[in-house]
């Protein structure tokens, strides 16, 4: 009977926070590809890739852990409010407490920043270049 209760409980649970994901709504997908230092404007938001830390096992190579890309990104809302935000890819970002996405909220708007990539990825390849963060921002309603 207890399992039963539990089984219920978290089916509960688990329609209810479903239902809270889709009242939201994701519109205007945009996506863009930041080189270190470059800017972006969107709309009342200025964005510049302010910093990559690459810490991902290169390519034949024999490491104590994966690792991972993180994409620092500096937010700008109406040339006042700045923030800095962390986007992160690969294994070991779960572990420090990052992740590839990102809910950024203004006064009055809601964006949803993604990191798709960050290229070149030393795991795949050994070719040395300039980074470049591959990410996407959806606005929600």
């Amino acid at each position: 009977m207890k399992i039963y209760f539990v089984l219920v409980l978290i089916w509960g649970m688990a329609s209810c926070s479903n239902q809270k994901v889709s009242k939201a709504k994701v519109t205007g997908t945009s996506n863009y590809v930041l080189t270190l230092g470059q800017k972006q404007e969107m709309g009342k938001l200025r964005v510049t890739l302010k910093e990559v830390q690459e810490n991902r096992c290169p390519v034949n190579m024999n490491c104590l852990r994966i690792g991972e890309a993180i994409a620092v990104l500096n937010v700008v809302v109406d040339n006042k409010t700045e923030r800095n935000i962390q986007l992160c890819t690969g294994s070991d970002c779960r572990s420090r407490a990052l992740y590839e996405s990102y809910n950024f909220v203004t006064d009055d708007q809601k964006y949803l920043f993604r990191l798709d990539s960050i290229t070149p990825d030393p795991t795949k390849t050994v070719v040395q270049a300039d980074k470049k963060v591959y990410f996407s921002v959806s606005e929600i309603k």
